[in-house]
């Protein structure tokens, strides 16, 4: 065995960096603001099925901020990268997360 570096083979050289389309983010960012009408479905619905997505929603949207802005730093020089979806999907998380906490502020002043 020795210490010189060999050459890389064919298939180890052509290694490409996976293409950043945002995708993720547009995911994430639809379903947060998705869950954010669960407690409108009818009220036939267990409890679980229209409070529990509630819980969720801003860990998912906080997921599409996290998802979604390194894709469009990643594309920053690409000027014909489909930036679209991240935009979109970081759009939407950040929807997701202002809401309830407007809705937290706004119960706060209505306590007082």
């Amino acid at each position: 065995m020795s210490l010189v570096k060999e050459p890389a083979g064919p298939e180890q050289q052509t290694r490409e960096e996976p293409e950043r389309r945002g995708t993720a983010a547009l995911a994430l960012g639809a379903t947060a603001v998705a869950m954010l009408g669960c407690p409108f479905l009818p009220e036939q619905l267990p409890p679980w099925i229209r409070f529990f997505p509630l819980y969720l929603v801003l860990p998912v949207a906080i997921m599409a901020l996290v998802c979604g802005l390194p894709d469009l730093w990643a594309m920053r020089g690409d000027e014909v990268a489909p930036r679209g979806r991240a935009r979109i999907g970081v759009a939407l998380g950040t929807v997701a997360i202002l809401v309830p906490l407007a809705a937290c502020l706004l119960m706060v002043q209505l306590l007082d």
